[in-house]
């Protein structure tokens, strides 16, 4: 847990200059060494960004000039939600260093584009230990561009790391989630799509919104839902059959999920448009709940709702979409207890 400097034991206030805050005297020191707070400077100095200013004001007993805060909040109308986000994790224990921090005191970290922060468990050293996670923050109505964030996700694993997002509300309560690239994959049989054309003449119905396959018709397991009298399949199996052009991304999409060897069903109960299957249905829960992108939550408060149930079920929520002519997947996951970061005054 962080703990601030003896009671009564006031510093500061710090002195503005072109890149920050400027904090002078022995305490400046005892700040980045204990804590990973700021950027040392020569004449024992540290450089502070805002919201590291409040953080100390609130833990580090640092003072703050008069009208300080109201000045800054002009500046940065976004500034309490910031600190939220880093009280979040600092309070805890954890050791927070702002990317652009991290870039002027250790350059040859890597720090991934787009990153706010680097955290190091409160077990690690921050001088001689490794990153545990990339972090960025977000307001809960913000919207979300899963092809960047993907991209980011990527990276910040790639390096070894987790990503790790940090959605603030309107009460500066703050819920963690992560985020990671994900390859969902199954078992079964592997289907021959040729075999599947040769069926389609049988199919019974409208077909705009499904159809009905008689059960002297064979098809794989991972086609069309099981009936006493034989299956039916929804409109975007009735497209496969008909080898029908994909005009909207699902015939494609539901291609590559049958090219993985996974079996889909209706994820209407999930609040999503597939559960997917490793094995054959009875033989183990589905794994994933799979949303398509233009079916997905567009900002961070309907990710958060999906992300719960899926979690609340003892499912991984995905969000599939193509980059490139390629389909993607990211799961967005709640961590387990001893990492979700939340406000502390919640």
């Amino acid at each position: 847990m962080e703990k601030g400097t003896a009671k009564g034991r006031s510093i500061g206030p710090c002195v503005q200059n072109s890149d920050g805050w400027v904090l002078s005297g022995p305490a400046a020191q005892r700040l980045f060494d204990k804590s990973g707070i700021g950027i040392p400077l020569p004449k024992n100095e540290l450089l502070l960004q805002p919201c590291e200013v409040l953080f100390c004001n609130r833990h580090r007993h640092l003072e703050m000039a008069e009208k300080w805060l109201s000045e800054q909040l002009v500046e940065s109308a976004e500034l309490l939600h910031e600190t939220a986000a880093l009280e979040a994790m600092r309070v805890p224990g954890e050791q927070v260093v702002l990317a652009n921090n991290v870039t002027k005191i250790s350059p040859k970290t890597i720090v991934s584009d787009g990153s706010w922060a680097l955290r190091w468990s409160r077990s690690s050293n921050l001088k001689t230990g490794l990153a545990a996670a990339e972090v960025i923050w977000v307001r809960d109505f913000e919207p979300i561009q899963w092809n960047s964030l993907y991209s980011w996700a990527a990276e910040v694993t790639a390096l070894g790391r987790i990503a790790e997002v940090l959605i603030v509300d309107e009460e500066m309560g703050v819920t963690t989630y992560r985020v990671n690239p994900a390859d969902p994959a199954g078992a079964m049989p592997e289907i021959e799509l040729d075999d599947l054309l040769e069926s389609e003449p049988s199919l019974v119905g409208g077909r705009w919104d499904g159809a009905f396959m008689p059960r002297d018709i064979e098809l794989p397991e991972q086609i069309g839902t099981p009936l006493p009298e034989g299956k039916w399949l929804d409109e975007d199996e009735v497209r496969i059959l008909e080898d029908a052009a994909d005009e909207n991304g699902s015939i494609s999409l539901l291609r590559d999920i049958l090219a993985r060897k996974l079996l889909p069903r209706s994820g209407f109960k999930f609040g999503t448009r597939w559960r997917l299957y490793e094995l054959s249905i009875g033989e183990e829960h589905a794994p994933w709940l799979l949303q398509p992108e233009w079916l997905a939550p567009h900002d961070w408060a309907q990710a958060c709702l999906a992300a719960r149930l899926a979690n609340g079920v003892h499912k991984i929520w995905l969000c599939g979409f193509q980059i490139n002519d390629k389909w993607c997947y990211l799961a967005l996951q709640r961590p387990p207890s001893e990492g979700r970061w939340s406000g502390f005054r919640h």
